[in-house]
């Protein structure tokens, strides 16, 4: 289990003047996700401290992860990322990309975030903003990225162009959860025999990654294979990360990606029990280039 320490700055925080609520939002969204978090503390809005504290606990190698809450933005004491960039030794810039993508979604002050992310040794420091609501958003948005982020920095990533797959899943019906089956047939240019979503069109075979279904379980969602629509689930690729043109091999069988994700006109009975379903942004589609058998085991290739 990943071990995670949360920092706070904050001055009214540290003279506990007011309730640390985005440090808690940040424990309850990693321990959702399956992280442990060893360490928490509030600190003043000082750049020598909070420093101090991230090369401690990264030189220690105590934790795995630190997320900071706070002192991200233009105040004069906010100074965050200048103690962040003072302790880390490579930038991992992606991470604040997208999370000021994902906030501009919300508001154009996503932009005046100055958040900065990057490693020291095998610990990955993550600034994020100060509010509970810009917590949710942007670590909701990279918390599924991070174990694997972890994992490479640890020397611990699996075969990323390979995956497993776990499930396979047909319904003669559309608009019903997919059973699943020990192995299926699958036609060229059609789609999985039996299945309701074959057809001549682009969407004849929907796929969606194991470890972000389990992502999901973690929330506490109730589902199980095919409960999303999905024909394979497949462990070890994160589907949603390739480009729309990638193609896949198992066995005798080519497939190539053609969508990532869907407009969900009517929320489904995952939605309205969860607020949330990842089918629509998680899950692909594939269009069938050459046919043949795939039974449960059978390992998927990216080509």
């Amino acid at each position: 289990m990943k071990r995670v320490a949360i920092i706070t700055a904050s001055d009214s925080g540290f003279l506990r003047q007011r309730e640390d609520v985005s440090g808690l939002e940040i424990r309850k969204i990693m321990e959702e996700n399956g992280y442990q978090v060893v360490h928490y503390v509030v600190l003043p809005d000082d750049r020598l401290r909070l420093g101090g504290e991230m090369k401690r606990l990264a030189d220690e190698n105590s934790v795995d992860v630190i997320l900071t809450t706070g002192g991200t933005g233009f105040s004069p004491r906010d100074c965050t990322p200048e103690a962040t960039l003072d302790v880390i030794w490579r930038e991992a810039q992606g991470i604040p990309e997208a999370m000021r993508y994902i906030s501009l979604q919300k508001t154009k002050r996503a932009m005046l975030s100055r958040g900065v992310a990057g490693i020291r040794g095998k610990t990955l420091i993550v600034n994020l903003p100060g509010s509970p609501k810009a917590v949710r958003e942007c670590l909701g948005y990279i918390v599924s990225e991070l174990a694997h982020g972890l994992d490479i920095l640890h020397g611990e990533a699996q075969d990323c162009t390979a995956g497993k797959v776990l499930a396979i899943c047909v319904s003669k019906e559309k608009g019903v959860q997919k059973k699943s089956v020990e192995e299926a047939m699958l036609i060229d240019n059609f789609g999985i025999a039996g299945d309701a979503h074959g057809g001549d069109w682009h969407r004849q075979v929907s796929l969606l990654s194991h470890d972000k279904i389990e992502a999901f379980r973690k929330r506490g969602a109730q589902v199980e294979n095919g409960d999303f629509g999905e024909n394979l689930v497949v462990q070890g690729i994160d589907f949603s990360a390739l480009p729309v043109g990638t193609k896949l091999a198992c066995n005798d069988v080519v497939l190539e990606m053609t969508q990532i994700g869907k407009e969900c006109h009517h929320h489904c009975q995952i939605y309205h029990a969860m607020g949330d379903c990842i089918m629509p942004r998680e899950g692909v589609f594939a269009k069938v280039l050459k046919g043949g058998k795939i039974k449960i085991g059978d390992t998927l290739q990216i080509v």
